[in-house]
């Protein structure tokens, strides 16, 4: 078996693996509508939720820092959003947090321990995974650091991949709330790959999150009325309808897929 083919099935093998790792955790997930929530402050066990879902993201980081050395760390990401992507399209929508009275201001709490959890995961799996074969070190502290001055410049993508989801949740589906997220990503890692091609990516996927993140938080936190009347009339805000779940998948997915894809148009320079 040549070396090309082994690395599929091994990538196979792990997304199937972090699937069902991240869909065990689903009955730890049911609120007391008898149903997974959009949230996991909606379950009717918090600590057993809570539990269960930092012990399956430590799992699946673990797996996916492994397929970081068999193949490489961006490919680990989108292993690593697969798994939470799992588990998103599991729980509910839009349409449970509003109707089912769930809390937005927990919500945007939420999104903010994400943050920090995708930065720990990106963190470890770029250290067990190492430099990308296709970025080179520069031997420039701006270039090759991972929070240097050109890092820092490639994270602005993610106010772009965030406007990029806002656009695309149109509806109050959950599909289209994980599909605007991993466009959300793509976009981000697209453009952040454009902005820094010679800077290895350990935190891009980490920005989308965390400009979802504060403007979650700004929006749960000012928002006023009856979100109900709200969702009913088209008058809830757009970005609200992608639950914290949906946007972790989406930017460690979706970043991956899109810092890929830029691969032929973003080489790095060669002096």
């Amino acid at each position: 078996m040549d070396p090309s083919t082994r690395r599929v099935i091994v990538l196979c093998l792990a997304i199937a693996l972090a699937a069902v790792v991240f869909a065990a955790v689903e009955p730890a997930l049911e609120s007391v509508r008898g149903i997974p929530g959009p949230t996991i402050a909606d379950s009717s066990r918090p600590f057993l939720a809570i539990f269960a879902t930092l012990a399956a993201f430590a799992a699946t980081t673990a797996l996916a820092a492994f397929i970081a050395r068999k193949v490489n760390s961006v490919v680990a990401l989108f292993v690593l959003g697969c798994g939470i992507g799992m588990l998103s399209m599991r729980t509910g929508a839009v349409r449970d947090l509003v109707f089912g009275e769930s809390s937005l201001k927990l919500a945007a709490v939420e999104c903010l321990v994400w943050t920090a959890l995708l930065a720990a995961a990106c963190h470890l799996i770029f250290r067990f995974g190492g430099r990308l074969p296709d970025i080179p070190e520069t031997h420039e502290d701006d270039i090759d650091s991972p929070v240097g001055r050109s890092a820092r410049l490639s994270w602005l993508a993610g106010v772009a991949g965030v406007v990029a989801a806002w656009f695309a949740a149109v509806t109050l589906t959950k599909g289209q709330a994980v599909g605007a997220a991993v466009l959300g990503g793509f976009v981000t890692g697209a453009l952040g790959r454009i902005l820094a091609p010679r800077t290895t990516p350990v935190y891009l996927a980490v920005a989308p999150m965390a400009v979802f993140a504060v403007v979650y938080a700004f929006m749960a936190f000012t928002v006023q009325g009856d979100l109900a009347t709200d969702l009913v009339q088209g008058g809830f805000p757009r970005l609200l309808r992608i639950m914290p779940l949906d946007m972790a998948a989406g930017a460690l997915a979706g970043t991956s897929l899109g810092f890929g894809f830029m691969r032929s148009f973003a080489e790095p320079k060669t002096a």
